[in-house]
């Protein structure tokens, strides 16, 4: 009898672990992380050159907008001395990178904020005056975005693609 009762106990109590909420198979194929942006940097090795002109590191700066008016309108120096400032309620948050060094490939993730709209990038190269260290870039809002920076002398060309 013992041996007949044993078993039956056994899958009773398996049975009372079993759950009535189904999963849908293609729900684990799905992506519901957050929303993020990929940075991927690439700086050639005559990066920011100095007065000795030697490849020096550079600051980036990270921004995540509402809208791009305030940004297109503002210079570098503008940004650079009070972003808050020049970008007023149009700044949804900023990411300061660590320092890039010549020849240096790296790759940065960023959350992103729901609302944004545009991403600033600003490069802050010796030469400020001469260089283009400005760039934005069009997001698309929920969806996660690589964007890669190329930075070379005292240039920044900006690129980005959606994930």
């Amino acid at each position: 009898m013992k041996a007949l009762l044993v078993p039956f106990l056994s899958f009773g109590l398996l049975a009372g672990c079993s759950s009535s909420v189904s999963v849908n198979p293609i729900d684990w194929f799905s992506d519901d992380s957050p929303p993020k942006f990929t940075v991927d940097i690439r700086a050639e090795s005559n990066i920011n050159p100095n007065v000795d002109n030697l490849p020096s590191p550079v600051e980036i700066r990270v921004y995540q907008l509402a809208d791009s008016e305030a940004f297109n309108q503002a210079d570098f120096i503008q940004l650079y001395n009070d972003d808050q400032g020049a970008l007023k309620a149009g700044l949804l948050s900023k990411r300061y990178l660590p320092s890039v060094m010549p020849g240096e490939t790296r790759t940065e993730i960023i959350p992103a904020n729901a609302e944004t709209k545009f991403v600033g990038i600003i490069v802050a190269f010796a030469n400020y005056r001469e260089a283009n260290n400005k760039a934005i870039f069009t997001s698309f809002g929920h969806r996660s975005q690589t964007i890669t920076l190329q930075l070379d002398g005292i240039n920044l060309t900006m690129t980005g693609t959606e994930d």
